[in-house]
């Protein structure tokens, strides 16, 4: 159902989408839909969840096994490395129905409730990644960690993954290569003068 949902969402957009539209491409009843979900909104809502966890698991981000270990990693370039693969697959899994989200939340304000809420956990979770390059003494001379924050939440967004792969071609491992290069030229400081 939320398949059917995605297709018709990124194809017709969240309005033009209705319940009985997504029942028919889903192959279900509409009173089905509406037993397992009860709105539209919440269609969207578990869509957003479920692909950008992507293994139907309910966990948030941060309690999964490879943030974790992208937070453990020592290495400062290793740790940028790993967060670009996380965010690669987040991309390539979320970035058309993130589109659809923010589209929808300029004419819904419980959806636009929710993408800002969506946002804001975005940043609590790329701001762990900057306050860890902080500790380690990693970040570039003059770049406050709240700085650090704020520019991987600017670059690191699917708006940016949809740009480069969607419309331009890239392929996401170039997009992947790419991401964790600019982070860590942005971010860090010159390897010779790290300490820690």
């Amino acid at each position: 159902m939320l398949d059917a949902a995605e297709i018709l969402f990124t194809r017709d957009g969240y309005a033009a989408a209705t319940m009985t539209a997504i029942a028919d491409e889903a192959d279900v009843a509409v009173q089905t839909l509406y037993a397992v979900f009860g709105t539209k909104r919440a269609i969207l809502t578990e869509l957003i969840d479920a692909r950008v966890a992507g293994d139907g698991q309910a966990r948030s981000l941060l309690a999964r096994e490879e943030w974790q270990a992208m937070e453990r990693e020592r290495d400062p370039r290793e740790q940028i490395a790993r967060f670009a693969a996380i965010a690669t697959r987040i991309g390539t899994r979320s970035a058309a129905i993130n589109e659809v989200m923010a589209a929808a939340a300029s004419a819904d304000p419980e959806i636009a409730a929710l993408y800002k809420r969506q946002r804001q956990d975005r940043y609590r979770a790329e701001h762990r990644l900057a306050r860890s390059l902080a500790r380690k003494r990693a970040l570039a001379p003059g770049l406050a960690e709240a700085q650090a924050a704020d520019i991987i939440w600017a670059i690191a967004t699917t708006g940016t993954y949809r740009a480069l792969v969607h419309e331009r071609g890239w392929t996401a491992e170039q997009y992947e290569h790419w991401l964790s290069g600019i982070l860590a030229a942005t971010l860090l400081a010159e390897p010779t003068s790290q300490s820690g």
